[in-house]
């Protein structure tokens, strides 16, 4: 039924802004209603809370359902077939770490409705899936990015981008041992009932997971600069939309918001209330800051939706729609205290099991944008006449990812050359390719960097 409604969905910009706010929604209540209700002392009943875990398990088996046969879809319609071979192995994984993740999901249902209890061997398991497989299609977004940084000098975007992706992918690592760590430290087998509301107050960390906790956040911290930075400057053209005040303004917020918790570390000025009024602060502190990470993450994914929105190609703007789900899930998603507690039922297991679809579709909605924009020259064109900051980021990973395949296409040639030709002249061959390679690098180099010439030149465009 899910895949039958799946195939007649199509990804729009309302759609995927859809999806935006219901993971944003299910993230924030899934990574904060272990520390609210032990803090307010509110307690649901059992039953409820596991009908809120079928309920959000639900939603993530037919959302992912859906966005993996739109991204299959995408595919399928896709210009240039079959597509390319990464993205079709990638695809295998994907599927398979859901359909994983489904079984580890159902078996922890049925533990919990027929044995009213559930192993703790199956987070453990989710834990190392989630993290593992989203750190495999995060590591091939690093050294995409890294190579369209050698081949695009200058261009700070892509190596904000770069380094930013690189970090989330370290922390990835470092959320896993952290994870396990805690999971070791119980000396639990099986999970049973118990109250919500006693969990983050009597549960103490070893000084390894404190110290592991606050890698965790440096890299956070460092990771979330860094995107918010390449985000600035990816929507940097509409601070003449909305006037400098309202842009800053606006990109302020979230920074802010986002920094704000993380003042403890450099001398708490919220102590004197938490020691005035313990309870009623700790209560106000979770429900205003209990979404930072996730509307940081929301204004990463509208700079992609955003840019779709300037795009009129078909294939561009659904693969750019991809990639905006895609950071929003990922960025939103990377919450380690929830799953720590594994409570009853496992609150933070969906956030977790979120992850490795972040990943994927952020790295297969920005490969496909490059690889479609490095092989078609009327959409280079049209870039070249827009002014808007986004295009120029698309722009320069299209030409940089055409010119890596050129290269490769080169290096082919000469492979075929030294089969068929003696090594003498075959030298003198190669040489010759060089100077072509070394004269085209100049040519996407000069395209992209001089504007006046684009200028100048009006509608042509040597790379037609």
């Amino acid at each position: 039924m899910i895949t039958s409604y799946a195939a007649t969905l199509t990804l729009s910009k309302k759609t995927s802004l859809i999806f935006i706010l219901i993971f944003t929604a299910i993230v924030v209540f899934d990574s904060t209603i272990v520390e609210f209700s032990s803090y307010s002392g509110i307690r649901l009943q059992t039953w409820s809370n596991v009908a809120i875990f079928i309920i959000f398990s639900i939603i993530f088996v037919a959302s992912s359902t859906i966005l993996l046969n739109s991204v299959r879809k995408n595919m399928s319609t896709h210009a240039y077939k079959p597509a390319p071979p990464l993205v079709r192995y990638f695809h295998v994984i994907i599927s398979a770490t859901q359909i994983l993740t489904v079984a580890i999901i159902l078996i922890i249902i049925f533990q919990i409705l027929i044995l009213n209890k559930y192993s703790l061997i199956l987070l453990q398991a989710q834990a190392y899936l989630s993290h593992l497989s989203a750190l495999v299609f995060l590591s091939f977004l690093v050294f995409l990015f890294a190579g369209w940084l050698k081949n695009s000098k200058r261009n700070y975007v892509i190596m904000l981008y770069t380094i930013s992706f690189a970090l989330a992918s370290v922390n990835l690592v470092v959320s896993l041992i952290y994870l396990e760590s805690y999971f070791s430290f119980t000396g639990l087998s099986v999970i049973i009932p118990y109250p919500i509301t006693s969990y983050v107050t009597n549960q103490p960390g070893t000084p390894f997971t404190e110290s592991l906790s606050t890698v965790f956040d440096a890299l956070s911290v460092s990771s979330f600069l860094l995107m918010w930075i390449a985000t600035a400057i990816f929507l940097s053209h509409y601070r003449h939309k909305m006037g400098r005040i309202k842009y800053f303004l606006l990109m302020s917020i979230p920074l802010i918001y986002y920094i704000f918790p993380f003042q403890s570390y450099f001398g708490d000025v919220l102590f004197p209330l938490l020691l005035s009024s313990p309870i009623s602060f700790s209560i106000i502190y979770v429900l205003i800051f209990s979404a930072t990470k996730q509307v940081g993450a929301v204004l990463f994914s509208l700079a992609f939706w955003a840019a779709s929105t300037l795009v009129y190609d078909n294939r561009i703007r659904k693969s750019l729609l991809i990639s905006s789900i895609g950071m929003m899930i990922l960025f939103g998603t990377f919450e380690i205290s929830p799953l720590q507690y594994h409570v009853y039922p496992p609150y933070g297991f969906i956030t977790q099991a979120f992850i490795p679809l972040g990943a994927y579709l952020l790295f297969v909605g920005i490969f496909t944008s490059a690889k479609n924009i490095s092989r078609d020259s009327e959409l280079r064109k049209e870039f070249y006449k827009s002014a808007a900051s986004q295009l120029t980021l698309l722009k320069a990973i299209g030409v940089s990812q055409m010119e890596k395949e050129l290269e490769k296409n080169v290096k082919s040639i000469e492979k075929r050359l030294l089969e068929r030709t003696g090594e003498s002249h075959f030298e003198e061959q190669r040489l010759e390719e060089e100077n072509v390679k070394e004269i085209l690098h100049d040519v996407l180099n000069e395209l992209y960097y001089s504007k006046g010439k684009k200028e100048r030149h009006g509608n042509h465009n040597p790379l037609r």
